[in-house]
């Protein structure tokens, strides 16, 4: 929708829309030609600085943050692997990935469908699960050496599949979805940056989903229904310690072409 009475024809609209549906008609008036091309991506709200095109929506103003405070922020994620003895209400599930669907999306698709376990007993029966499955892997077999490594720290009480973590939250998407796994994972980074600032901590799950690809039975275990492929997994929960120093890091290598 247009509010011609408060547009000023400034052309932001139109310049920005990246399927070109907008375009302006001989008075320079924005005209939308909707159909199948807009991918609802809000472009056109989000640039126009008068309001004047808008939905019958909710908005908030946009804003970034300070650089400095920013870059802190992203120098002091930590993954964590020990935790308090607190459950991760359903709340601070939903607020974690209510941020992830202001996620960048492949044509706005957004083919993200979210598995959250919050019940550490869950949790604690999937590896349960995974390690009589890994004890049936065959000497002969190319994962047994991965599995049996698995087994030691298992049965000496250390869970090094899911750290006694008391929440799982996979993303997953339709099999046939050819952006289900690049969606996911920028979903999934959304959650980790933004975790810390509500309280919780994060660590991604890579043994999950080795156990998962190794024995789809284990889905089950997971309540991940058969149209969904988990494309992959956090770990989270209330951090057992706060960090308080940020540890140096090589400046990445570069190939200025």
């Amino acid at each position: 929708m247009i509010n011609y009475g408060i547009c000023t024809t400034c052309g932001s609209c139109t310049d920005i829309c990246p399927n070109n549906i907008i375009r302006q008609d001989a008075d320079a008036s924005p005209v939308v030609h909707p159909g199948p091309d807009c991918i609802s991506c809000g472009h056109c709200i989000a640039v126009c600085p008068t309001g004047a095109m808008h939905i019958d929506l909710e908005t908030e103003p946009a804003g970034f943050a300070d650089q400095k405070i920013l870059a802190r922020h992203l120098k002091s994620r930590r993954s964590i692997r020990r935790w308090k003895d607190t459950p991760v209400s359903d709340d601070e599930c939903e607020e974690l990935i209510a941020i992830t669907a202001h996620a960048p999306s492949g044509c706005n698709a957004h083919p993200v469908i979210w598995i959250v376990v919050n019940d550490p007993e869950k949790v604690k029966a999937f590896v349960s699960a995974a390690a009589e499955l890994l004890r049936t892997v065959p000497k002969e077999h190319r994962m047994y050496g991965l599995a049996s490594g698995l087994l030691r720290k298992l049965d000496a009480g250390n869970d090094v599949v899911c750290r006694n973590a008391p929440a799982l939250l996979i993303a997953a998407a339709d099999p046939k979805e050819d952006l289900g796994l690049v969606d996911s994972i920028i979903s999934l980074t959304y959650a980790d940056i933004y975790a810390p600032s509500i309280g919780l901590g994060t660590c991604w799950a890579g043994f999950v989903m080795i156990l998962l690809g190794a024995f789809p039975q284990l889905t089950k275990t997971l309540g991940i229904p058969e149209t969904c492929k988990a494309q992959f997994a956090l770990l989270a929960g209330h951090p057992k310690y706060t960090f308080k120093n940020i540890p140096l890091r090589e400046m990445p290598d570069i190939i200025w072409t």
